[in-house]
């Protein structure tokens, strides 16, 4: 029966269009009450590692990888379950992990704003290159010089722009409760 549903959820899958919105949210498999859709599944194969999406080009690795995936959401379900979701720890970790990732998606998308506007003049380079050049020639250097001064300023901009918004928040820190927390 199992490997039934398997084969007919692959059937289903295979024969969807990306391009209908109501493939997108034909219910693919229920396992408790969760309702996968194609729009779930192909999110999923979206967001497959290379190995899986090797594993995936076939029709056996499909099903495996269908498997995993409905084993994965048991799994999901039953964690929820013992409240597991509930639990401090679980708590912080997650709190851990979305902080870093808003982080990361926050620097990189200023980064390239900032890239965008640095630029390096020739002034510049060859200030520098009489600085610190040490005799070097200023056609051999150019690029590299460049492209030293271009990351310069762009650390400098993204450094005033957090200095920026770290001067607009209000921060209040307990220099007490601060301590206590290290110890």
């Amino acid at each position: 029966m199992r490997l039934l549903m398997l084969v007919t959820l692959f059937s289903f899958i295979a024969g969807c269009s990306s391009g209908n919105s109501n493939a997108e949210n034909k219910i693919v498999a229920q396992i408790n009450k969760y309702k996968m859709t194609a729009g779930d599944l192909r999110y999923e194969f979206k967001n497959a590692s290379y190995d899986e999406i090797e594993r995936i080009k076939t029709e056996n690795g499909r099903k495996q990888y269908l498997e995993s995936f409905i084993e994965k959401e048991v799994l999901l379900q039953e964690a929820q379950r013992q409240g597991v979701d509930k639990e401090k720890a679980f708590m912080k970790s997650i709190e851990n992990y979305w902080e870093q990732a808003l982080l990361k998606t926050l620097l990189e998308r200023k980064s390239r704003e900032i890239s965008g506007i640095i630029h390096v003049y020739d002034n510049e380079i060859e200030d520098y290159c009489r600085d610190f050049g040490e005799g070097a020639s200023f056609s051999k250097v150019k690029n590299e010089i460049r492209g030293m001064i271009k990351k310069k300023k762009e650390e400098d901009a993204m450094n005033a722009w957090i200095n920026e918004l770290k001067n607009k928040a209000y921060i209040k820190i307990d220099e007490n409760a601060a301590k206590d927390a290290f110890k």
